[in-house]
């Protein structure tokens, strides 16, 4: 740039400035030393830029660096004096993270920092050209608030955090959820564990440890638990939430008083099978007594034992409630007070805080997973409710049901009673040595050793009843399945205009029957097997032409052959002597239809079936000895 001589003191030290291309930097390329009058300094350096005609100003650190290179003779070019000022691009307001928002910040870390909106603004160069912004917009202001556990520092223009947790941004407004959290019962401390800060920095034992103390937190935390935590973060490089941070004890409350039953193998949790898992629906057999025994036992409540909170205090613990039971039928109290005497035979019952002794279990509800199996040696059993699916029951005298059976299993010494319906979907079984009494059967599989009643319908069951099967009293139907009885049937309606498939018939045989023809079927076999080794001749041909050394061996085969010919014929006679008993037991005994019999439906004497081929009303089916078929009239 020209010196202009005209303004300068020829006598001072003069600066030959020089600009950059741009026009945006100016600096000084030589220098002449004064001539008497007034040596380098920084406000010289300023007259002579502002007598260049430079209207912006020096840059005062770089003036002086100038002035001392020059009073040190080093070298000052290079050193920018002016620079110019550069247009201001327009900007959105904006929110920059100061490290990883994904990991936790701590007390009084800067985490986010607010960047206000610029506006666009020309820029000049130092001789004087306007220069412009490249892009042009109304910049978008940013509205954000410090809100829950965040403080706005205003000379940083950031957010701090004022505990340890996990940064947010919702709304507008900044908040930190801490990482964590006391308990209700103020006996643990949960949060979640990462392994580095937002920083980048590895959180410790110890840094945890601070902030626990920081929360008040006065037992001491298990350090190795943390740090093997805090390693396992670091493994999976994702947090571990719901870590227990810090543990007081829990108070143990007192146990409640209660009832030690003396007599009881029975199990309420259910018992193990075979392969040790816990079966809940087999849980034993209710509790028996004989008379004087001592049956149950009273103990009382116990205090429990006290806990701690976090903060060092002790918890106290409530103590347990005292069990009041009441004497029912057949119980006497013991001079002990705790003692309890059953004055009879029978099942042992709690029920409603009353301790009897009675001949007929009562179950108030279902049979299912609450009450287990039900399982008794002695007396009867009544189920106020339904035996559910899998369940089974099993008494020694009756069964009594006042819902329903539902794919389950019954065994009783004595009747069974249903008020509702036997249902067996899903398989079961109801086997009684006396009657079984039901509304309807579905799908019912029946052994009774009295008689069968059933109200309403029969359909697809399988039935067998050493006495009768009675079906009159409401439809009265048999549609499908199997009906065997051994004294007779007697219905209302059998099989349906679908024609489907139903049997109903006697059956004269018993057990004795088919062991017999399993034995001789066992004989039989014994000899053919002997005769496929000997061969059939006489036993005289047979010992003929064995050599002597095997005659011996020979002939006891032969003498046990003989004996089993013999078992055959007894077995023989007694199964014939049987028939001819059967046959004559069939004298008397009737299949009778009230009203219709459909086609396709077989009635069975024994072994000899007969398949209906018309449509029958009121039909009495009875077997015919004498032409040794079944008569229908």
């Amino acid at each position: 740039m020209p010196d202009d001589k005209g303004q300068n003191n020829s006598k001072d030290a003069r600066f030959r400035f020089c600009l950059s291309e741009d026009g945006m930097k100016l600096g000084v390329n030589r220098y002449f030393p004064p001539s008497g009058g007034e040596g380098p300094s920084v406000e010289l350096l300023r007259r002579q830029v502002a007598e260049a005609g430079v209207r912006l100003p020096i840059d005062e650190e770089a003036a002086r660096r100038i002035v001392e290179a020059v009073e040190l003779g080093n070298e000052f070019r290079g050193i920018t004096l002016v620079r110019g000022v550069p247009p201001t691009e327009p900007r959105d307001a904006s929110l920059a993270a100061l490290g990883d928002l994904e990991y936790p910040v701590f007390p009084n870390d800067q985490f986010l920092r607010f960047r206000p909106a610029a506006k666009a603004a020309n820029g000049v160069t130092i001789d004087g050209r306007p220069l412009t912004p490249e892009r042009k917009f109304v910049p978008k202001e940013l509205e954000a608030e410090p809100g829950e556990n965040v403080e706005w520092d205003p000379a940083a223009k950031a957010f701090r955090s004022r505990v340890w947790g996990t940064a947010r941004i919702t709304d507008g407004v900044v908040a930190v959820d801490p990482a964590a959290r006391i308990t209700e019962d103020e006996v643990e401390v949960i949060g979640t564990i990462r392994h580095k800060d937002f920083k980048g920095e590895p959180i410790t034992p110890a840094r945890i440890d601070k902030e626990l103390r920081d929360m008040g937190v006065l037992i001491d935390p298990d350090l190795d638990k943390l740090e093997a935590k805090l390693n396992q973060a670091a493994e999976l490089d994702m947090p571990l939430p719901n870590q227990v941070l810090v543990k007081g004890q829990h108070p143990i409350p007192g146990r409640d008083g209660w009832l030690e039953y003396l007599v009881s193998t029975r199990e309420e949790a259910g018992t193990e099978d075979d392969t040790g898992r816990l079966d809940f629906r087999n849980r034993g057999i209710y509790p028996m007594a004989a008379p004087g025994q001592i049956i149950a036992r009273l103990h009382r409540p116990t205090s429990g034992e006290g806990g701690i909170d976090i903060y060092g205090k002790t918890i106290p613990a409530s103590a347990g409630h005292e069990l009041h039971v009441h004497l029912g039928e057949n119980v006497l109290l013991m001079p002990d007070g705790v003692s309890y005497e059953s004055r009879t035979n029978g099942v042992v019952v709690m029920e409603r805080g009353t301790l009897s002794v009675t001949d007929c279990l009562l179950v108030n509800g279902n049979v299912d997973l609450n009450s287990g199996n039900v399982k008794v040696e002695h007396g009867s059993v009544k189920i106020r409710g339904s035996v559910q699916s899998g369940f089974s029951v099993s008494a020694p005298k009756h069964v009594i049901v006042e819902g329903s059976i539902e794919s389950a299993t019954i065994h009783a010494g004595g009747q069974v009673e249903v008020k509702g319906g036997i249902l067996m979907p899903d398989g079961g079984e109801v086997v009684s040595e006396g009657d079984v009494v039901a509304s309807y059967a579905a799908n019912a599989r029946i052994r009774a050793g009295g008689d069968v009643h059933i109200t309403n319908e029969i359909q697809n069951s399988v039935i067998q009843a050493e006495g009768k099967l009675y079906a009159l009293s409401g439809k009265g139907t048999i549609q499908g399945g199997e009906i065997l009885t051994r004294k007779g049937v007697e219905v209302n309606e059998i099989g349906s205009e679908l024609g489907v498939a139903t049997v109903v018939g006697v059956h004269i045989e018993s057990a004795q029957d088919e062991e017999l023809r399993q034995e001789r079927a066992k004989v039989v076999q014994a000899i053919q097997k002997i005769d496929g080794a000997l061969g059939t001749e006489s036993p005289q041909a047979l010992l003929a032409r064995t050599p002597p050394s095997k005659r011996p061996a020979v002939a006891e085969v032969l003498k046990h052959r003989q004996t089993l010919v013999r078992r055959r014929k007894t077995l023989s006679e007694r199964i014939n002597q049987l028939a001819l008993q059967h046959q004559e037991e069939l004298e008397g005994v009737t299949i009778k239809v009230n009203r219709l019999v459909h086609p396709g439906v077989v009635i069975r004497f024994g072994t000899v079936r007969r398949t209906v081929d018309k449509r029958l009303e009121a039909s009495v089916f009875y077997w015919d000895a004498r032409r040794r078929e079944i008569g229908c009239k």
